[in-house]
């Protein structure tokens, strides 16, 4: 496993905790009409998502459940989550008002709202990338492996394997 990997969960985790923060704000301010936005809501899901799901599964269950950290299954979640990050801002960033017109607080918090996001996308694209690497890599290795470790047979060790089952056929 890399070393940088896991000071990069925790990033992500901070990340995601201040994408709740951020649309906890936006939500309270409720003379705002974007505190109705089900893009928030889905923001807000997008935190909740990746601080309680994704990034303990992501991050612990290679280390400490080996047997649950599936070679598909962190990749398809690392695709998940990044998707959910990608659309998340992209729809953000297209309803908010542009800079000059955003002159209170609420759209502040929506602006950093979507900086967050798209440094949040950013990191689970590099962290994606180098689990489809390795799930590329350990198909390979897998397949070397399988490869190496049973040779053919040949005739004579097909003959002997018939008259060996043939002897105890006979004595059954």
């Amino acid at each position: 496993m890399l070393s940088w990997i896991n000071p990069l969960r925790i990033f992500q985790a901070i990340l995601s905790l201040a994408t709740i923060g951020l649309t906890a704000y936006e939500i309270a301010s409720l003379y705002d009409k974007w505190s109705y936005s089900n893009v928030v809501y889905y923001m807000l899901f997008n935190g909740c998502w990746t601080t309680g799901i994704a990034v303990p599964y992501l991050g612990l269950a290679p280390l400490r459940f080996p047997r649950f950290s599936h070679e598909i299954a962190i990749p398809l979640i690392e695709l998940l989550t990044g998707g959910l990050w990608l659309s998340g801002w992209i729809a953000l960033a297209a309803m908010i008002p542009s800079p000059g017109a955003c002159h209170y607080s609420s759209c502040h918090a929506l602006q950093a709202l979507i900086v967050v996001g798209a440094v949040q996308w950013a990191t689970f694209v590099v962290t994606n990338t180098f689990a489809i690497i390795d799930l590329k890599n350990s198909r390979r290795n897998a397949k070397n492996h399988r490869d190496d470790a049973s040779p053919e047979m040949t005739t004579t060790d097909a003959n002997a394997n018939g008259n060996n089952t043939a002897a105890a056929d006979s004595a059954v």
